[in-house]
């Protein structure tokens, strides 16, 4: 079943905020002066505008880097033994939270409904707007002691995770 990418891609587009100042610098491109370079990830990618890193959710618009916010893909209660830091409040429970595309194509990922919705067709999966308060929220009404970011690639959706931190580590 083939997804309409367009609306997606709007819908996510409404689902974003400014990129970390430190993440992007402007490309060596003679021919556009508004070209970026995403230091994100280990990409580097040069964005013209209008068009989207390797990822497919950080986007130039109008010279500025866009990245993902506002919403999640997946949120889930795991536990904690499930993530890499399992060694971490042993027994108990964390906050997971996700969100569209990936930086990378991996053949065995588990989460490609979410990682790779922009790039396969048979890979659908839609957003739930959520605020960080919201999510802490969450955690607490569960009594999580941890909130992490996972599904895909963390690196992408960086800004977004910060913003949710500083209201979890409150």
């Amino acid at each position: 079943m083939k997804h309409d990418d367009s609306s997606l891609r709007e819908i996510l587009a409404e689902h974003t905020m400014p990129g970390d100042e430190t993440l992007v610098q402007p490309a060596q491109a003679e021919h556009d002066p508004q070209t970026i370079q995403c230091l994100t990830c280990g990409h580097r990618c040069v964005i013209p505008i209008g068009r989207h890193g390797i990822c497919r959710v950080r986007f130039n618009r109008d010279g500025q880097l866009r990245v993902p916010a506002g919403y999640v893909a997946g949120l889930q209660i795991d536990p904690i033994e499930k993530k890499p830091f399992y060694h971490a409040f042993p027994g108990r429970e964390a906050l997971s939270f996700g969100m569209l595309g990936c930086d990378f194509h991996c053949s065995f990922c588990q989460n490609w409904v979410s990682s790779q919705t922009l790039r396969d067709d048979r890979a659908v999966a839609r957003i739930q707007p959520i605020t960080p308060r919201d999510m802490v929220n969450l955690a607490v009404t569960h009594n999580v002691p941890v909130v992490v970011s996972t599904y895909n690639e963390p690196l992408i959706s960086s800004e977004w995770a910060v913003e949710v931190f500083k209201v979890a580590r409150q």
